[in-house]
This record gives structure tokens, C-alpha cells and sequence, in this order.
């Protein structure tokens, strides 16, 4: 039986509260928001079928409604699914969406799709998925030549220099510490984290390392190489990420630094060991990524001579 927002299980679950203040999070961005309604209005038609991959709240789901699409299976793993069927029927849609809970690979619907839209961009741009997510929805969800929603996505990277985002590795040193906690620091080493950067903290000009068309990608991993060049002395921490994102001709939405008032952070790729860099030193970097999102490994270093 599902547990309603406000039940007892919700309220001394912390895991529910979280869900819940992160999709107000992004409710409150007022950027993202308009910029997937003026998108979705464009792109959804009167009578239209829509899929609506990792729905959240429902409420792309609810400017589809709005838009003319005759029906709606929203798509939800997480308990967030709950309220937002609650929404539906607050806000006078419930007819006309239908809420799938699981992941989007592993449900089915009765009809072909004219339309799918996902929200599933993360802060380091592939990090939920969305290129594993629309690969499956394109392959068993859509009629041929559906539209997509967002349409493309490309991933940005730059050399960082940030004490405080290292601190998740280097703190595994602290003398505070009571027992050898290296194995955890190796860990920390190679996961992608997430942080607020700042234009103070690059070292150098991004490079573009992914430009993935959606309607074309494969459900394999994202791999990229490049250089990079820093413009100024500082300490190299690691690489930061972020995205821009086609959602529709004309309609882009990004997180690129500084984050302002943005819902999406930064992703944050750090080195093992801090290095000293000077003006004019150049890096290569190598980048790979699985199309589910969960697997990223990473190397940079500098270029000697």
C-alpha cells in the first residue's frame, strides 16, 4: 500500500523529506521551468501520445496535459511517484496521465509514443542516464520519427583549482583520523562529485568533450580525449563539468558556471594528488562514460616539454 506524503512512514523517513525538498528545488528554478514549458509547447501536439521518462512531481506531465497531448504515461522509480499521482488530481489531469512506477527500461505501454520528454540531465550533464534512457524509449517506446525532448546534450570541461571540492579526497589524510583510511581515499578518487564552481575557479578555457545528438546515439559508453590549456599559476585539483542542452529549436537550457540560481550544480572529476601548474602549461585529458550514467572514469595530466 503506498504511503502517502504527510503518513507516519513518510514523515520519520528522511530519505522522503530529501525527495521531496529536491524536487522543490527544481520547481523553484524558474529558468529550467520555462525554458521545458516553452520547449514542450512547441514540440507537443493536440492528440499526441507523450512519455514522460523520470516524471518527478508530474509536472512536465501536467504542461503536456496543457499543451494538447490526449494522453501521458509518466514514468517514476521513486517514491515522489506518490504525490505526484495526488497532483494529477489536484490540479485536474488524473483523466488523461497515466503513472508507470519503475524504470522507464523496464515498463511497457500500450501505444506508440508521438512524443517523449525527460528531465533526467544531471549535473555533470550524463550522470542520470538520459543517453540509456532515450536509446531504450526510442527503441521500444516511440513511433519512428517521434520527437525528442531534450534533443541533444553537450558536455563541457575545464581544468579546476578548488581546496575546498578536493577536500573529499585529501580529508582521508587527516591525522584526526584513528586508522588507515586508504582504501576509502581511493575510492574518493574516482567518484564524480558535485560542486558549485566558480568562474574564479578555472584555470583555463573549457573544452567541448561530448556533442551527443539523442535522436542518433548508441546505449554505449561516451568516451573523449583533448587538451587543455591553463592561463594562469594554481594548483590543479581536477576537472569540472557541466552541460548545455538542445531541448528544442531555439529552447536551451545549461548550468554552465556560476551556478546563480541555478537547481543543477557542477560535476566535479578530482585528481588523486594536487598539482602545481603555471600559465601556459598544457593538459590532456581522457573522459569515459557509460550510457547509464553510474560508471565515469577520467585521467589528466600534464603535458612535460
Amino acid at each position: 500500500m503506498p504511503h502517502l506524503p504527510g503518513s507516519a512512514v513518510w514523515q520519520r523517513d528522511r530519505s522522503h523529506s530529501q525527495v521531496l525538498n529536491y524536487h522543490l528545488n527544481m520547481l523553484l528554478d524558474a529558468a529550467r521551468i520555462d525554458s521545458y514549458q516553452r520547449a514542450i509547447e512547441a514540440s507537443v501536439q493536440p492528440g499526441d501520445v507523450v512519455v514522460d521518462i523520470g516524471c518527478g512531481t508530474g509536472v512536465l506531465s501536467f504542461m503536456a496535459c496543457e499543451a494538447g497531448a490526449k494522453r501521458v504515461y509518466a514514468i517514476e522509480s521513486g517514491p515522489i511517484i506518490e504525490a505526484a499521482r495526488e497532483l494529477a488530481i489536484d490540479n485536474g489531469f488524473a483523466d488523461r496521465i497515466v503513472f508507470l512506477d519503475g524504470w522507464s527500461t523496464d515498463v511497457d505501454i500500450p501505444e506508440p509514443a508521438d512524443v517523449v520528454i525527460t528531465e533526467t540531465i544531471g549535473s555533470a550533464g550524463l550522470d542520470e542516464g538520459i543517453v540509456a534512457w532515450i536509446c531504450d524509449a526510442r527503441q521500444r517506446l516511440l513511433r519512428p520519427g517521434a520527437v525528442l525532448l531534450p534533443q541533444r546534450l553537450r558536455l563541457w570541461v575545464a581544468a579546476a583549482q578548488s581546496f575546498d571540492d578536493h577536500a573529499v579526497v585529501a580529508d582521508w589524510r587527516s591525522p584526526e583520523l584513528s586508522y588507515d583510511y586508504a582504501a576509502a581515499r581511493r575510492r574518493a578518487e574516482r567518484t564524480l562529485w558535485f560542486a558549485d564552481i566558480e568562474p574564479s575557479n578555472l584555470l583555463g578555457q573549457p573544452e567541448l568533450a561530448a556533442d551527443i545528438d539523442l535522436a542518433t546515439a548508441l546505449n554505449e559508453t561516451t568516451t573523449s580525449a583533448g587538451h587543455l590549456q591553463v592561463d594562469r599559476d594554481g594548483t590543479l585539483h581536477g576537472l569540472a563539468c557541466w552541460f548545455d542542452s538542445l531541448l528544442c529549436p531555439g529552447v536551451t537550457v545549461d548550468n554552465m558556471p556560476p551556478r546563480s540560481d541555478s537547481s543543477w550544480s557542477h560535476g566535479f572529476l578530482p585528481l588523486a594528488e594536487p598539482l602545481a601548474v603555471s600559465a601556459g602549461d598544457r593538459l590532456s585529458w581522457e573522459l569515459s562514460v557509460s550510457a547509464d550514467g553510474e560508471h565515469w572514469t577520467w585521467q589528466l595530466d600534464r603535458i612535460e616539454g
